[in-house]
């Protein structure tokens, strides 16, 4: 979809740009006139500040909800690794829920590093978290220290379940639509009015073409930073992976 909306993009701005050159060789004299092309360039001016804005707007979104995913993974991971070291604490008793979390965090981890719908619970790694949630409730410590470690894990648990749904959340933001269509619309026109005035040779044809493939692919790269799961951009899932390889090691 991100790459749709790119070429899309790119395509209504080299239209629009090919539109004001098309344009330049058959309007009358008149309409292109100094006092015409200072109307135009001043009009155009504030379309290209709207744009400017919006476009800044869009990235500063992306970038948050990009960090955020980033930041809800990395939590994750270093919850599977505390919650393990306090299920290790615990004892000989809590060895099968250090089995069952490495296969949660393995199951998280392929789910992440798929292309599904991240805005969805997987039902796999849903059962196993709740199946060790469970487990955990259900340890009888026989001591201070194994209580301890009950209520250490008790707190790691509902972390992990709070990254859990902010990733979730984060999977369900997107973009507003509206936003993005206006921007393209704008951009359309702004390059429609720097062909209408511009020579048509072939060097000013290829410059305009080439700055609309470039901000084609920076919208193309906004969309891609605020689907962050999937797609050429996406959060690195090397986090999970190190955890899981921390508590394999740990045993």
């Amino acid at each position: 979809m991100e790459a749709v909306v790119g070429v899309l993009t790119f395509i209504a701005i080299a239209l629009g740009a090919l539109t004001g050159l098309w344009l330049a060789r058959h309007l009358p004299k008149a309409h292109l006139s100094s006092e015409s092309r200072t109307a135009v360039s001043v009009s155009m001016a504030v379309v290209g500040t709207l744009a400017a804005l919006v476009m800044s707007l869009l990235i500063s979104s992306a970038s948050s909800s990009f960090n955020a995913k980033t930041d809800a993974l990395h939590r994750l991971a270093v919850d599977i690794i505390r919650l393990d070291r306090a299920l290790r604490q615990y004892g000989p008793d809590a060895e099968d829920l250090r089995e069952l979390l490495r296969s949660y965090a393995q199951t998280k981890a392929d789910e992440l590093s798929d292309e599904g719908d991240p805005s969805s619970l997987d039902p796999r790694s849903l059962t196993q978290f709740e199946a060790l949630a469970r487990r955990v409730l259900d340890l009888q410590p026989g001591d201070n220290h194994q209580r301890q470690a009950q209520a250490q894990a008790f707190k790691v648990l509902d972390s992990i379940a709070d990254a859990r749904w902010l990733l979730i959340e984060k999977a369900n933001t997107s973009l507003p639509t509206s936003f993005v269509i206006l921007l393209i619309f704008w951009l359309t026109l702004l390059f429609g009015s720097f062909g209408l005035f511009a020579p048509g040779n072939a060097t000013v044809i290829i410059v305009l073409q080439l700055c609309a493939l470039a901000i084609s692919g920076g919208v193309f790269m906004v969309l891609e930073l605020e689907t962050a799961t999937k797609g050429l951009v996406r959060v690195s899932t090397d986090p999970i992976f190190n955890a899981i390889r921390e508590i394999t090691v740990t045993r």
